[in-house]
């Protein structure tokens, strides 16, 4: 048995302004669990809300941490022992439940 298949090809991308994508930017929030989602104003104030309990984002503050090697290999092993990962990371002298 034999049949005929056509085969459409994909259009050509162009790369513009250094990538494939037209101009669209998407940022990602990292929880502390490592779990990755898109982000944006409303998915933010929902996760603080519901994830966090924040009544009051006064007291939220920015870190800016370095991470190298070191950090990767102890969030690969903080990965596999904990579900507060970025925390038990970056945030030395706070303690999360395992």
């Amino acid at each position: 048995m034999s049949k005929k298949l056509a085969y459409n090809a994909p259009p050509i991308l162009v790369a513009t302004k250094g990538g494939f994508v037209k101009e669209m930017q998407v940022k990602y929030m990292v929880m502390d669990d490592l779990v990755v989602k898109p982000m944006s104003a409303v998915s933010s104030i929902t996760t603080l809300k519901d994830y966090f309990n924040v009544k009051d984002v006064g007291v939220l503050h920015e870190e800016v941490v370095q991470f190298g090697k070191e950090e990767a290999l102890k969030l690969l092993k903080l990965s596999l022992d904990s579900k507060s990962v970025l925390t038990s990371l970056f945030m030395t002298g706070v303690k999360m439940e395992k």
